[in-house]
């Protein structure tokens, strides 16, 4: 085979997979292929009006395809329908033709009323749909669309699917349900809780006085003022929240993670930077990055490996930390503490002692810096490096099987103490 034919081979391959992924819904475009690509068609547009009074049932479901719904309650008793048909053809004539065939489709019985279209009879289709209704405000709704945008308002209970779909809801006096894909979802001004299952989009969440439940992957999630408990389940999604009063739990990949006054938070992240500044207590995990955290009240446990870590003001019962590789610095703490670190150096600069703090390194450097106006019992042991001792009080020292040993102050029951170990690096004790 010649390099042409070859080149030309891979062409119609690459050719082929795009388009298939554009039919698929792996690539999202706003152009459908159901009749093939008709941009010397002509756009015609009509539009039909209906209205349903009442006695109506509790809940109105609405099924659109390649086309928008919206959807808003009102304080009016019954219900109105606008249906707009665009329609591509080569005249007004054909267009009309298909005008007529083109119908919403109306069922109802006591428990919901059902608005569809008979798109599904056209084989020729090249046309969109669009329902704009007017709902009492005390209904709830179940919207199931495609290929456009589904936006609702001042309603209870609502269930939104929209597949390659963005969604806009506002002022649901209930819980939303949310299920969409490769467009944004933006939801405001929810009374109870909220659940979202959403991939390749942005979503923004703000005002939900329930919980947020979220699941989601390659995008970003913004949160903010939620009052109850919110649960990310991400991969490649960046997180960002703010003032959520319930306990945080957030797992993802790849991206930022970045919260601010938030509750009880719990975090695991792969290769994700981390940063919270005001929380109720940190529960992390993550590997590969950064973590930066201030205004922590409550404990605070960090686990990984390769994971650079930055603390300050922190005040808890318990602060754990293990990592390896990259620093660790931690100022204004107080709490029982405990760091293991290997290859990578630690500083210390807590506040005055409510507990005692515990430090084993392995192949790095501690520099500890003395809480002022206060004694503690110390102990510092190094195995082949030096301990500096720059305190104007006398200590003890002395080496033994490889180890510098350094102490300092009586130690006394029930009184902070201060331990601080490494391997192969030094120790150093200042004011």
């Amino acid at each position: 085979m010649k390099a042409k034919e070859v080149i030309l081979l891979i062409l119609i391959v690459a050719a082929g997979i795009f388009f298939y992924h554009i039919q698929t819904g792996k690539i999202p475009v706003n152009v459908y292929f159901d009749d093939g690509i008709f941009f010397s068609l002509n756009e015609y547009i009509y539009e039909d009006i209906q209205e349903i009074e009442p006695p109506l049932p509790s809940e109105v479901q609405i099924i659109n395809s390649h086309g928008d719904i919206e959807i808003q309650g009102t304080k009016n008793e019954k219900i109105t329908v606008s249906f707009r048909k665009k329609i591509w053809r080569k005249n007004e004539e054909e267009a009309k033709k298909v005008d007529n065939l083109l119908r919403m489709i109306i069922n109802q019985d006591d428990q919901r009323l059902i608005i569809s279209t008979n798109r599904n009879e056209f084989r020729k289709k090249n046309f969109e749909t669009f329902f704009t209704v007017f709902v009492p405000e005390k209904m709830a709704a179940k919207l199931k669309n495609s290929y456009g945008l589904v936006k609702v308002s001042n309603l209870t209970n609502t269930d939104i699917i929209n597949h390659h779909g963005k969604i806009i809801a506002s002022n649901i006096n209930g819980n939303i349900t949310i299920n969409n894909s490769y467009n944004d979802i933006e939801v405001e001004n929810i009374q109870s809780d909220c659940q979202i299952d959403s991939h390749h989009s942005k979503v923004s969440v703000y005002h939900v006085k329930g919980d947020a439940q979220i699941s989601h992957r390659y995008g970003k999630i913004n949160l903010e003022n939620i009052s109850q408990e919110v649960t990310v389940e991400g991969s490649h999604t960046a997180v960002y929240g703010q003032n959520i009063g319930g306990p945080v739990r957030i797992e993802s990949s790849y991206e930022k993670i970045s919260l601010f006054n938030v509750g009880q938070t719990f975090i695991r992240g792969n290769h994700c930077l981390v940063e919270v500044d005001s929380s109720k207590g940190l529960d992390i995990k993550d590997n590969y990055s950064k973590v930066r955290v201030k205004n922590i009240q409550g404990d605070l446990f960090i686990d990984g490996k390769n994971l650079g870590i930055f603390g300050k003001t922190i005040i808890g019962n318990k602060i754990s930390i293990s990592s390896s590789n990259k620093d660790v610095v931690l100022n204004d703490f107080s709490g029982k503490t405990t760091i293991f670190l290997s290859h990578g150096d630690i500083f210390l600069t807590p506040f005055p002692l409510t507990q005692s703090i515990e430090v084993k390194n392995k192949y790095s450097n501690i520099k500890f810096y003395w809480p002022s106006g206060n004694t503690y019992y110390v102990e510092a042991r190094s195995k082949q490096g030096d301990i500096h001792w720059g305190l104007p009080y006398e200590m003890n020292f002395l080496e033994e099987n490889a180890f510098s040993i350094l102490k300092a102050f009586d130690e006394e029951k029930d009184k902070p103490s201060i331990f601080l170990s490494t391997t192969y690096g030094s120790i150093r004790i200042e004011e």
